[in-house]
């Protein structure tokens, strides 16, 4: 009788409704933007690495390791090992959007501008707060002049992170640009 009870236990131990998924559907994540959004700004590093490390795990033993892997190897530069990898993440865990945020990162810099807007796209879908991705989206957009684009993508990314200096003082500089034009 007890071995039947130890089984059940462990199936829904190891359901999606047994504890909080940790990925961009973590529902910790929500008081952690609201948080961020609202809070001070002595608070908003601490926010930004805890909701980094929420997105940051698959909850897939497998597609964990195999995305820890994917960013040692780029620590090791290679390029090539990681997107090797990254494709295997996304492929295991196709609503792991932060599979497809650091797919996303290596297409970029292996100058893959097409797959790299293609994998941000997926991950602004899967969780449209995604400052970071929109900070990458940002910069694609300035590289192609589409200045009003990004500058829209800035105060999107400021929108739900609002103390990112960096973001902010780049979108000020680039407000201050497209003064007089057409926004």
């Amino acid at each position: 009788m007890r071995r039947p009870f130890l089984i059940l236990a462990a199936v829904v131990a190891a359901s999606p409704f047994a504890a909080a998924s940790a990925d961009q559907t973590d529902p910790r994540l929500d008081l952690l933007f609201e948080e961020l959004r609202t809070g001070e700004a002595t608070r908003a590093e601490e926010n930004v690495a805890r909701i980094i490390e929420i997105w940051s795990d698959a909850s897939s033993d497998t597609v964990d390791l195999l995305y820890d892997r994917a960013q040692q190897s780029l620590d090791a530069d290679n390029q090539d090992l990681a997107l090797a990898l990254l494709d295997h993440v996304v492929g295991l865990a196709p609503n792991f959007a932060q599979g497809y945020a650091l797919r996303g990162a290596v297409r970029l810099t292996s100058d893959d501008q097409a797959g790299a807007i293609e994998d941000f796209s997926k991950v602004l879908e899967l969780e449209p707060r995604h400052f970071e991705v929109r900070e990458a989206l940002a910069n694609i957009l300035l590289a192609s002049n589409a200045k009003p684009e990004a500058y829209d993508m800035f105060q999107k990314a400021l929108e739900w992170n609002p103390h990112d200096e960096n973001i902010r003082r780049r979108a000020r500089a680039l407000r201050r640009e497209l003064e007089g034009q057409e926004i």
